[in-house]
C-alpha cells in the first residue's frame, strides 16, 4: 500500500522524496514503505474495503501522524491494530 509521507521542515510541509539531506529522505520513504507492509491487506470487517489517501506526516520534532480515509469506525481498529 502506497503511504505519502511528508515532513515538516521550516514550517512547511515537504514531501519525503524532496527533503534535502537524502539520509532523512531515505529514513522517511522507508518508514513509509513499513507502514504499508502493515497495512497490505487490511480491510473494514463489515464493508471490505481498505483505508484510502494514507498519509504519514512527521513534525520536526521526530512525532509520527498516521491519517487515512476510512469507511467506518472498524476499519479504523483494523488499522490501529495493523500498525499498533
Amino acid at each position: 500500500m502506497k503511504v505519502d509521507v511528508t515532513l515538516s521542515v521550516r514550517g512547511k510541509d515537504v514531501a519525503a522524496a524532496d527533503v534535502a539531506d537524502k539520509k532523512v529522505s531515505a529514513a522517511l520513504t522507508q518508514m513509509g514503505r513499513e507502514i504499508g507492509k502493515k497495512l497490505d491487506g487490511v480491510k473494514c470487517p463489515t464493508h471490505d474495503e481498505p483505508p484510502t489517501n494514507v498519509r504519514l506526516h512527521v513534525s520536526a520534532s521526530g512525532d509520527g501522524d498516521l491519517r487515512y480515509d476510512s469507511c467506518c469506525e472498524a476499519l479504523a481498529k483494523a488499522v490501529q491494530r495493523a500498525t499498533g
